[in-house]
């Protein structure tokens, strides 16, 4: 998962409020509901310190925004009177901690947002058959698109009628049109994947039809999947596009990590070496398989500046701001360096402390 799109977040100087609120329209008075959540939440970052014209603007934001049908909610940070992120969630944040929804730090508190975030995967569905295909472009905000490819239509189905001879050059006939449309449908889908970034191709449709698009679209395409149905409805075919992209990037991501720990070179875990990397700009891929509540550490102004020990920052010529849970300074190290993040389920992988990287350059 990228960070650095969230580096305009953390240009700002701070204090930053953070806020996680629920914003279900599911109900006939969805409105007022909404406003009595952030009531409370307005609440407790009142508790904390929080600058009041910055909360009034984040409630400004609120009451301004449009609540639609559904489970979802919203993440929002505010700095210097101003919202400086808004972002939909697809559930609502009803699981997180009151701790985690209404905070107020000398940075956002991100890593809620960003496991949120993992279901956003951006992919194409392509339901084939003999003559072209309903292609289905879904982006990482769940819009989708719709669109027919059409090849030649005329003949694409086999007969058995007339003389032997003439049913087997109808049959090749058939077969090279089959074909044509197949590279006409693979064309089209690698061009589309390619500028929409999708992160999975989802083929569906007649099985022979299938499996040959699927030959032609070549080993540097992203993930492809063929699901055990082209019944499936559209929110389980999104939860197996989204754990598949998942599950793959885990598995490479821990292939190279366990490949470079066994080196001794481009990796580290636990806590001390991990932190010690990402001030030093070393983190390229972070792996994260702790709680976000793993304690706090102390943050300087810049994205690095981030420590266990006060006395490792101050030896680096750094001015503490304040303290910052663990998870909110990694993710701003992360996006600031502009490395990327992996979370992964407990249990996958051991590492110590629940933290690991794989490195830029070698570890000294």
């Amino acid at each position: 998962m990228e960070t650095g799109t969230l580096q305009h977040v953390y240009d700002r100087p701070g204090p930053f409020v953070t806020a996680y609120l629920d914003t279900s329209g599911d109900a006939e008075d969805a409105a007022k509901a909404i406003e009595l959540r952030w009531r409370a939440i307005h609440e407790r970052l009142q508790q904390q310190g929080a600058d009041e014209a910055t909360v009034r603007a984040i409630g400004d934001h609120v009451r301004e925004h449009r609540a639609q049908t559904g489970q979802r909610g919203q993440v929002l940070v505010g700095e210097g009177a101003e919202v400086v992120l808004q972002d939909e969630l697809p559930e609502p944040p009803t699981d997180l901690p009151v701790e985690d929804q209404a905070y107020v730090g000398p940075v956002p508190h991100l890593m809620p947002y960003l496991r949120r975030c993992m279901s956003r995967v951006a992919f194409l569905v392509a339901d084939v058959d003999h003559t072209g295909a309903d292609l289905t472009v879904v982006s990482g905000s769940g819009e989708m698109k719709r669109v027919r490819i059409d090849g030649e239509s005329h003949p694409v189905h086999k007969t058995h009628a007339g003389e032997q001879e003439n049913q087997q050059r109808f049959h090749m006939a058939v077969e090279e049109r089959w074909k044509r449309n197949a590279e006409a449908v693979a064309g089209e889908i690698v061009e589309r994947a390619g500028k929409m970034g999708a992160q999975a191709i989802v083929l569906t449709g007649e099985d022979q039809q299938r499996s040959l698009v699927h030959s032609l679209l070549g080993e540097d395409q992203e993930l492809v999947i063929e699901p055990g149905s082209r019944q499936e409805s559209a929110e389980r075919l999104r939860h197996e596009v989204t754990r598949s992209v998942h599950d793959a990037e885990v598995a490479e991501v821990v292939e190279e990590f366990q490949r470079e720990s066994g080196r001794g070179e481009r990796a580290v875990e636990g806590w001390q070496d991990t932190v010690e990397a990402l001030r030093r700009g070393q983190v390229r891929t972070l792996l994260w398989t702790a709680d976000d509540h793993a304690g706090d550490l102390h943050v300087g102004a810049g994205a690095t500046e981030l420590a266990a020990d006060e006395r490792a920052l101050k030896d680096t010529g750094s001015e503490i701001i304040g303290d910052a849970p663990a998870s909110a300074a990694v993710v701003r190290a992360l996006a600031g360096t502009g490395a990327d993040l992996v979370i992964i389920e407990p249990g996958t992988i051991d590492l110590t402390g629940g933290i690991g990287a794989v490195l830029r350059y070698r570890a000294t």
